[in-house]
């Protein structure tokens, strides 16, 4: 990170939003450096003292946490790397694309902002997808500026590919809208890079696991609008990810679903070794299969598009 060639426009951004505060939204299609720009404002922006949320929205490309989460942590004015450092909420979205997935999408951003607004930190910074083309792209993005809010947008972009975007911020006199072009020394990832990626992510949030039985009759179901479910679970829904989540909604683990019998109010599934099980209030089902035993994994669910 320390290597990089800063643009003055990174400079010049990182010096508005100091004096400015608030939330940042840094929107921007793929390969355009959002993250890298988001990781350099948080860097600096805790050099000069403050404390800064980061939010991380990408549930396909997710730095904090899991593939399908979204997650937030905090940085004070003692950096550290962001390898280094634990969420302080999760929030599942339960698929890596944030098409067909609107709702779940706005809300656990909704939810991680306003859990950082209740801290110490007077900046948050949200990185988000790069889905940003076509009229559906446009409709979430629009309705995330409009839920969260932000004090400014900062847009990257190659070739005005976002102007339509942008337009409809036009007379917001709370938002700045910054933009910032894409630099040309980005390094573009194929998707099949970014499937390995969340591959490898999986494999290492996975690496232990132990069979965990829920009783639903304590534990409420959630998602199964988008199933067909009988009173015993079909065995082709096998492996289905799952998300265990406390009282506030934040994800406690991911899990992958083996056993579902609604007759008997069971439910069992693979977890990692994590603390908190206890807590669980809700299972959420996902939207996407996961195979440990081999990398053909994070395929959608037939059915749920």
């Amino acid at each position: 990170m320390h290597s990089i060639e800063v643009p003055e426009s990174w400079e010049r951004l990182e010096s508005e939003i100091q004096k400015a505060k608030g939330t940042v939204m840094v929107i921007g299609a793929p390969d355009t450096g959002k993250t890298t720009l988001t990781r350099f404002l948080v860097r600096e922006l805790c050099n000069c003292g403050e404390a800064v949320a980061y939010i991380d929205g990408d549930i396909g490309q997710s730095i904090l946490g899991p593939p399908t989460t979204q997650a937030m942590a905090v940085f004070d004015g003692n950096f550290r790397d962001f390898g280094d450092i634990r969420p302080e909420a999760i929030y599942f979205v339960g698929s890596v694309s944030p098409r067909g997935n609107r709702l779940e999408t706005i809300v656990g951003l909704k939810k991680l902002l306003e859990r950082s607004q209740a801290g110490r930190t007077r900046i948050a910074i949200l990185d988000t997808t790069g889905y940003v083309t076509g009229e559906d792209a446009i409709e979430l993005k629009y309705q995330k500026m409009d839920l969260l809010d932000p004090r400014h947008i900062v847009a990257l972009q190659h070739n005005q590919e976002i102007e339509p975007l942008l337009r409809s911020q036009r007379g917001r006199e709370s938002v700045v809208i910054h933009r910032i072009p894409s630099s040309s020394r980005v390094q573009t990832r194929s998707q099949e890079e970014r499937r390995r990626y969340r591959w490898s992510r999986f494999k290492a949030y996975f690496r232990t696991v132990r069979i965990h039985q829920v009783d639903l009759r304590k534990v409420s179901l959630t998602g199964t609008h988008r199933f067909r479910i009988s009173e015993k679970f079909h065995d082709e829904m096998e492996g289905l990810l799952i998300g265990l989540n406390g009282p506030d909604n934040f994800l406690i683990t991911l899990g992958i679903l083996e056993i579902l019998d609604r007759t008997r109010g069971a439910l069992s599934c693979l977890v990692p070794s994590v603390a908190g099980l206890e807590m669980t209030q809700t299972v959420r089902l996902g939207y996407m299969r996961i195979d440990l035993s081999e990398e053909t994994n994070g395929e959608r669910f037939p059915g749920l598009d």
